[in-house]
């Protein structure tokens, strides 16, 4: 691949698109949070209900879903999407009620369970190249990052500078820029035209799929491990927005430093995993385990410390271990199924992400309103440890990464 080609305009597009609809997911996270927050005054279960909802769509609906989405007209998905969420992200300061707060943010994670899956799926042929899509994918992460990076400092500024309300209006104006961009892009109709209504044998494939699982105990303890860990990203989502107040005495609003440290911890891990090769010199099942131990490790300290500065650090070392546990775990699981049963594989896997997410958003603030904050906190870290153990002890994963095998 010449690294010194330039992606061509319309994939560019569609990854400047994806990006800055990520910079709006962000500024969602940091605002909603505050919201909610002044809005029940500090009832961490209360946010933990709201934050659920972003998981709640993929289990209650990524089924059906994942049968229907290549029936529809990709381009209208796209831009009805954004469109939608633009609408729903004002909507929430207008009219400030807890409860349409839940049901606005419910059906803001519905459209993006739409909009995710067809951005991806279009990609490789906007890009038109196989060279051209593995060049747009790079670029990609590097854009996620800065979205990750810029979107938490922009969201900063404006709630230090204008508040929490500008906030959203100018989330929604991420969403906005996003669909103008797909707007914008210029390719054949097929690219965008709905497929063809099918036999409806996808719940049968489904069923082949979790068959795969049950006989495969590699990849099910994999994708089992992948639920246990969004329990504590959930957890952890839930908890981080009162830390600066309740735990350290300082403003909420330090909390967008908080989701900095974490941004930047990972993508420090992400650089060295990339330019030192990690992947391919160290098994997975390590790997796995130094992501899980750091984690557990710096949230652990998390609850411990007494300032929010060592607090900021200690989430970072927690983002520089999710880089790592998270991208073993994707590769070897791309790795290790067969491809006739890969995307199966992955939607059983995301479906267990969100229930593992809906289940630790809404344990995290009843732990927290239960017991305390601080208890929280260190229950939380013991679901990484939990991890650690597994993914040491496990006969399954003793192997190490197994190589790629074929239908």
């Amino acid at each position: 691949m010449d690294p010194t080609r330039r992606l061509n305009p319309n994939v560019h597009k569609l990854v400047l698109s994806e990006a800055l609809s990520k910079l709006g997911d962000n500024f969602t996270e940091v605002a909603l949070a505050l919201f909610i927050l002044s809005l029940t005054r500090n009832n961490v279960a209360a946010l933990g209900l709201v934050l659920a909802m972003a998981y709640v769509p993929r289990v209650v609906l990524g089924w059906a879903v994942a049968g229907v989405i290549d029936r529809l007209p990709k381009r209208s998905v796209l831009l009805i999407a954004n469109g939608v969420r633009a609408l729903l992200v004002v909507s929430i300061p207008v009219i400030a009620h807890y409860t349409w707060a839940v049901v606005a943010v419910f059906f803001m994670y519905t459209f993006a369970m739409l909009y995710q899956p067809v951005i991806r799926a279009i990609q490789p042929q906007i890009a038109e190249t196989p060279e051209m899509n593995m060049k747009s994918q790079a670029r990609q992460e590097t854009y996620f990052a800065l979205a990750d990076i810029g979107g938490y400092l922009a969201a900063a500024g404006v709630l230090f500078v204008w508040g929490l309300t500008p906030a959203f209006f100018l989330d929604a104006a991420t969403f906005v820029g996003a669909g103008l961009l797909v707007a914008a892009i210029r390719a054949p109709g097929t690219v965008w035209q709905a497929g063809e209504l099918g036999d409806g044998g996808f719940w049968g494939q489904l069923g082949e799929g979790i068959g795969y699982l049950r006989q495969t105990a590699t990849v099910r303890n994999l994708v089992l491990m992948t639920g246990l860990v969004a329990l504590g990203v959930g957890a952890l989502n839930t908890l981080l927005a009162p830390l600066s107040r309740i735990l350290w005495h300082v403003s909420s609003k330090h909390y967008v430093w908080l989701l900095l440290a974490l941004a930047l911890g990972s993508l420090i891990s992400g650089i060295l995993i990339e330019r030192l090769g990690l992947l391919e010199k160290y098994p997975a099942r390590l790997l796995l385990a130094l992501g899980f131990l750091l984690s557990a490790i710096g949230f652990g300290l998390v609850g411990l410390v007494s300032d929010w500065r060592a607090g900021a650090l200690c989430l970072a070392l927690v983002g520089f271990g999710n880089s790592f546990y998270s991208s073993a775990l994707l590769l070897w699981v791309q790795t290790a199924v067969p491809d006739l049963f890969r995307g199966r594989t992955l939607a059983v896997r995301g479906a267990l992400m969100g229930i593992g997410g809906a289940l630790g958003a809404g344990l995290g603030g009843l732990l927290a309103n239960s017991l305390g904050l601080q208890p929280a906190v260190l229950l939380t870290a013991a679901v990484w440890i939990a991890a650690t153990v597994w993914s040491a002890a496990s006969r399954s994963f003793r192997q190490g990464a197994p190589r790629k095998q074929t239908a």
